[in-house]
């Protein structure tokens, strides 16, 4: 066994990774899943109702680079009464060639970006390239980084946010007006959904919180918050022009896609798009629909890099 596993620490993490790090990184993982240069193995994930926790295990394997990894890890609801983040992660990194363990990684950081990575790779592809008002269901961490994937890809000039926790949606908008950007609160997801270019919920709900049938034409759905069995964001009361998944064995198990829509109602997979084997957004009045169940080759994409940048810098 290799006696020189490395600790990467939150904060070496954070100093060693940009979004626009992730941005690359998560458009290559789609690209390689889809050309059959990486795989992924089959995802646990479990409630721990005792703790209000759900706990799940991803691993994969990026087959040029000789790396496998696994995430362990979930969300507890009730950390952030605790002064903790809701979303707790881990990840290892193993040698393929000798199954021997590399390191050890904080993986919250490293979730939360590549998560806001995957958000703007999928509306880079399907949302309108002058998309200026974007709409944020939820207003927690995911909210912002997810925000912040959008900033730098679009044009945005105005932020509209629904949530449902009292004060949250003021910091917020607070944070974004001192960026530079316009923000406004909306009393319902409806009013939101029907003024924004670009779509966002980015919540842990059980219960719808948007329809399809509230967007305007040419308008983009990224819907994130879906994870887990039971999880639900979005009633698909109309139809999209294309509706996109980072990955349908798991997006139909954990995702949107769960609750009655068939593989034969799926446009593409993401990975499709990116390696230009199906088109994203042909013209400026479709609405399309990207659900993000979160994939490992992600992650391991992700902390592979920052494995090579630390042992570059530290050792």
């Amino acid at each position: 066994m290799n006696d020189q596993v490395m600790i990467i620490s939150e904060s070496d993490v954070k100093s060693l990774l940009t979004l626009q790090d992730a941005i690359h990184l998560t458009e290559k993982a789609y690209s390689e899943l889809n050309a059959a240069q990486s795989m992924i193995f089959p995802a646990v994930r479990e409630e721990i109702k005792e703790y209000q926790g759900i706990f799940g295990i991803k691993s994969s394997y990026l087959i040029a680079k000789k790396y496998i990894g696994l995430k362990a890890g979930g969300f507890w609801l009730g950390n952030a009464a605790k002064g903790k983040m809701n979303h707790q992660s881990t990840m290892m990194l193993f040698d393929a060639e000798s199954g021997e363990p590399l390191c050890a990684l904080s993986a919250n950081y490293l979730t939360a970006v590549r998560t806001g990575a995957a958000g703007a790779v999928a509306a880079k592809s399907l949302a309108r390239k002058d998309s200026k008002i974007i709409g944020i269901i939820g207003a927690g961490t995911q909210a912002r980084t997810q925000l912040e994937g959008l900033l730098a890809t679009f044009p945005v000039e105005q932020v509209l946010i629904y949530g449902k926790t009292e004060g949250k949606e003021e910091l917020l908008a607070k944070e974004i007006i001192e960026k530079g950007y316009s923000a406004a609160i909306c009393p319902s997801p409806q009013e939101l959904a029907g003024q924004s270019d670009i779509i966002v919920t980015t919540t842990p709900s059980y219960a719808p919180v948007l329809h399809t049938s509230w967007v305007k034409d040419g308008a983009h759905i990224n819907a994130i918050g879906s994870d887990t069995r039971g999880k639900r964001e979005l009633v698909i009361d109309r139809k999209p022009d294309k509706m996109v998944c980072d990955l349908w064995v798991q997006s139909s198990i954990m995702g949107e896609f769960q609750h009655g829509i068939t593989r034969e109602e799926l446009y593409a997979e993401i990975g499709e798009i990116v390696n230009n084997n199906k088109k994203g957004r042909e013209n400026e009045g479709e609405i399309t629909l990207f659900d993000s169940t979160g994939l490992s080759v992600q992650d391991l994409e992700v902390a592979s890099f920052v494995y090579e940048a630390f042992k570059s810098k530290f050792v």
